[in-house]
């Protein structure tokens, strides 16, 4: 017997209780609201220079339900409530860039709940699913049709977000690509009434997100199993800022620093809702940001946490001070340490002309994934991450 069928019995209607005599059930209804809903365990919170902290993701989520262990009449009025309260995200991300593993939904483990659930109160909406995909895991589509397949499942919104670190090749600057093949081949469950896409990057590269989002609107509509077609409005569009470490990894990226130590970001979602007055999805096409807009080439974007601490930088120095004193430092213990520490330091492209740039066009790696296309096998990750 387990959580979900042990109280699955006849309930004692508790005459005489105070909570059920004297309190209306819409009073009731807030108060177990309250009680059953999720919330970020704060005494496991995660470490703030990791890759996937960020609003509303800064520990394990969790939710007490020994509430409902405590009367058959609680759990008949409230079983549902931890599944609605709660958003089960998926990360198809690469170790690193996501919790560990103890921490992160998978199918393997909400499979069973949901078939439990379904043997013992039938059909069961899921209010929220959130899915962190990187590129490589999210277009070919496999991955996230796992997600949208499984038995049971029967959620009403999905957000898709892909994070600043999610692009192709954001360690080049290079110009926001995503292709779309997942949207022309995956089929998404029936009950669905909205997906968004929370499309993120630096706040200086802005304008990009925004070009993603214009063109999605136009481009993108997903399709349900039911033939239902979702589409999104072109001024249907939700805007976000927010500040996070600028190291994750043992990396501390230079470039993108807007103060010591914090990088700022730009979210915009993207909102699709049913559209009767679409019959069939029209074929989506990949989204690359041009050429006209900037990018910047860096000698050294980053430097590694070790290299830092090793050079004794004070805490708190800034981006162009912490690479002058590792340079330094660098120099001072050349006859130490030889040339292990050296990188080829040169003079800054900012411009973001590629046709200046020393390497031509062999430094924009994105015209690479335009030849061969993006790859999915476990192999061949380090070359997209």
């Amino acid at each position: 017997m387990n959580r979900i069928t042990a109280f699955k019995l006849p309930c004692n209607e508790q005459l005489g209780c105070t909570l059920f005599d004297n309190f209306p059930g819409e009073i009731r209804d807030r108060i177990f609201t309250f009680a059953l809903s999720c919330y970020d365990d704060q005494a496991r919170k995660w470490d703030r220079n990791s890759s996937f902290v960020r609003p509303d993701y800064s520990a394990p989520e969790v939710a007490d339900t020994a509430l409902l262990q405590t009367c058959q009449r609680i759990y008949a009025e409230n079983w549902f409530r931890p599944w609605i309260s709660a958003i089960h995200t998926f990360y198809l991300a690469a170790q690193g860039r996501k919790p560990d593993d103890k921490h992160v939904m998978s199918v393997a483990k909400l499979q069973p709940a949901l078939n439990q659930l379904n043997a013992a109160h039938g059909e069961v909406e899921i209010s929220h699913v959130r899915v962190f995909p990187q590129l490589y895991a999210l277009e070919p589509g496999k991955e996230i049709g796992n997600i949208l397949n499984m038995d049971n499942f029967f959620p009403r919104k999905l957000t898709i977000t892909i994070r600043h670190h999610d692009w192709w090749f954001w360690e080049q600057d290079e110009r926001l690509l995503i292709r779309s093949w997942w949207v022309n081949v995956c089929r998404f469950p029936s009950s669905l009434s909205e997906i968004c896409m929370e499309l993120e990057s630096l706040q200086r590269k802005e304008n990009q997100i925004d070009w993603i989002a214009e063109e999605m609107t136009k481009a993108w509509h997903f399709e349900r199993k039911d033939g239902t077609i979702l589409s999104a409005n072109g001024g249907d569009f939700k805007v976000d800022l927010w500040s996070g470490s600028s190291t994750w990894e043992r990396t501390r990226w230079l470039r993108d620093e807007t103060q010591p130590g914090t990088n700022d970001y730009y979210v915009k979602t993207v909102i699709w809702k049913r559209n009767s007055a679409i019959s069939e999805r029209p074929w989506a096409y990949d989204l690359h940001v041009p050429h006209t807009f900037p990018v910047i080439r860096r000698a050294t974007p980053s430097l590694s946490v070790s290299l830092i601490e090793e050079a004794q930088v004070p805490a708190g120095s800034s981006a162009q001070e912490t690479l002058r004193l590792v340079q330094q430092w660098r120099e001072d213990h050349r006859e130490v340490y030889g040339g292990i520490y050296d990188d080829d330091i040169t003079e800054d492209d900012d411009d973001g002309n590629d046709e200046n740039d020393e390497d031509g066009d062999d430094d924009d790696r994105s015209d690479w994934i335009d030849a061969n296309g993006p790859s999915d096998e476990e192999g061949n990750e380090h070359l997209f991450t």
